[in-house]
C-alpha cells in the first residue's frame, strides 16, 4: 500500500494551496482561508526540518553502530594479546586461564568484551612477572587495551542514548509533522467536496492533486520516515 511522503506531502501543499487559493472566495466560508492556507504553508516547512532532524539522527545512529563495532573489534585484538600470553604460560586445564576468559565463546555482546577486558587487566596485573617473562607480554599491551575499553564504553554509552532516545524521539516528531500536513491537505479536499459536489470538473481539479503525496524523490541517499498506512486516492 502507498504511503504519503515528505516530498510528496511539499510537492501535494504547493500545488493544492494554489488551487486553493484560485477558488478562495468559495472555500473560505468553508474554513478554507487566506490564513489557514498560511499555516498550512508553515505546517510544511516544520515537516521538512523535522523530516530532516529525523535523518540527521539516523544517520548519526548508523555512524555509531559502525563506529562501535570497529571498537569493539580493536579492543577483542588486544585482549586477544593477552590471552595468548597466557596461553604460552599456563597450559590448558591451568585455572588460570579461567581468570582470562581464555577458551570461552565471544557472542559479539559489548558488556561482555567489557567483562573480559576487566578481567585481563586484573589478572595481568596479579601474575605480571611470570606473563613479562614467559608470556612475552609488556606494559603496553595492557595500556592499549585499557585505552580501548574506555573508547567502547564512551561509544556504547552515546549510542545507547542515540538508539533508544535520540533517534525514536526525531522519528515520532516527524511523524507527527507529515500527519499535520496531510490533515490540513484533507481538510481542504473536504472543503472543496463540499462545495463542488455538483461541478465534478472543479472537484476533479483539486481530486488530481491527491496522489502527489506519495511521491518519492528519485536518487535519494535517505529515506523519511515511513508513516502509518494511508488510503490511496480513491479513483
Amino acid at each position: 500500500m502507498a504511503h504519503a511522503t515528505s516530498q510528496g506531502l511539499s510537492q501535494e501543499q504547493g500545488a493544492l494551496s494554489i488551487e486553493a487559493t484560485s477558488h478562495l472566495n468559495d472555500l473560505q466560508k468553508r474554513g478554507v482561508t487566506s490564513d489557514f492556507l498560511a499555516n498550512y504553508g508553515a505546517l510544511t516547512q516544520t515537516m521538512e526540518d523535522t523530516v530532516n532532524v529525523h535523518v540527521s539522527k539516523n544517520s548519526d545512529k548508523e555512524q555509531l553502530t559502525g563506529s562501535e563495532l570497529t571498537a569493539k573489534d580493536n579492543l577483542l585484538a588486544e585482549v586477544r594479546t593477552i590471552q595468548g600470553g597466557v596461553k604460552r604460560v599456563f597450559p590448558k586445564g591451568s585455572p588460570v586461564r579461567k581468570e582470562f576468559y581464555v577458551g570461552e565463546y565471544f557472542n559479539h555482546s559489548t558488556s561482555l568484551l567489557l567483562k573480559w577486558e576487566e578481567g585481563c587487566a586484573k589478572g595481568r596485573e596479579k601474575y605480571k612477572d611470570r606473563l613479562i617473562a614467559e608470556g612475552n607480554l609488556i606494559q603496553s599491551d595492557v595500556d592499549s587495551m585499557v585505552a580501548n575499553a574506555t573508547k567502547l564504553q564512551g561509544i556504547d554509552s552515546t549510542h545507547e542514548v542515540a538508539k533508544h532516545a535520540d533517534a525514536p524521539e526525531a522519528t515520532a516528531a516527524a511523524l507527527k509533522a507529515m500527519k499535520d500536513v496531510e490533515d490540513a491537505a484533507d481538510f481542504i479536499y473536504g472543503a472543496a467536496e463540499a462545495e463542488y459536489a455538483k461541478q465534478p470538473q472543479v472537484l476533479g481539479e483539486f481530486e488530481k492533486l491527491k496522489p502527489l503525496r506519495f511521491a518519492v524523490k528519485r536518487n535519494s541517499s535517505k529515506n523519511p520516515p515511513t508513516p502509518p498506512p494511508a488510503n490511496p486516492p480513491q479513483k
